[in-house]
């Protein structure tokens, strides 16, 4: 299913983490996943929104929330937009925060470890059980990639310190060996 390709004719054959676009192993979300490092939140509420900022990669969701869930869904956008860790949108349901997740950019529902088309959607569950942490919960829809929806959960434990930024491009050294090493298999194919 991944579009990216070993023999990359440029950076946007490659995959959207070894561009630096989004955190590889579902890191960012919809549907968050711990990574092998890397794996703290900041989660900031501000007035009628939360955001969520993950150390891999600095990936931001911005989750507007609404007074109800027919709200929150009305206020998707276009499809057409198709932004890197899709529109999401969210509302209280007590003491849990539930954001519902559509219109995730096909070069990243394509990537994985997530797999979703253009229909498909993801609905998470952030509550928090106690002063220090927060049950995780999320289910994928997809009838494309799926025969029926899943779920996944997590305990989130609060971090005494701070998270960190992930500065991919600054040290990004993989791009250009990646694309001259394909340069170089294409200029030996030739010769021979």
């Amino acid at each position: 299913m991944n579009s990216a390709r070993e023999d990359p004719d440029g950076p946007e054959h490659l995959a959207p983490n070894d561009r630096c676009l989004i955190a590889s192993r579902g890191t960012g979300g919809p549907g968050m996943l711990n990574n092998i490092y890397n794996s703290n939140y900041q989660i900031v509420q501000p007035p009628d929104a939360v955001v969520i900022v993950s150390e891999m990669i600095h990936d931001a969701r911005i989750i507007p929330i609404r007074a109800n869930a027919e709200a929150a869904q009305a206020a998707h956008g276009p499809a057409a937009l198709n932004r890197w860790l899709g529109d999401s949108a969210g509302w209280w349901s007590g003491d849990t925060l539930i954001v519902e997740t559509v219109n995730v950019s096909q070069q990243q529902g394509t990537f994985g470890p997530i797999f979703l088309s253009s229909s498909g959607k993801v609905t998470e569950r952030f509550t928090r059980v106690a002063a220090s942490e927060i049950f995780y919960e999320f289910q994928v829809e997809d009838p494309v990639y799926y025969s029926r929806p899943w779920r996944a959960e997590m305990s989130l434990s609060a971090l005494a310190g701070q998270v960190y930024e992930f500065a991919c491009h600054e040290g990004n050294y993989a791009l250009p060996g990646i694309l001259a090493g394909a340069r170089l298999a294409e200029r030996t194919a030739v010769g021979n």
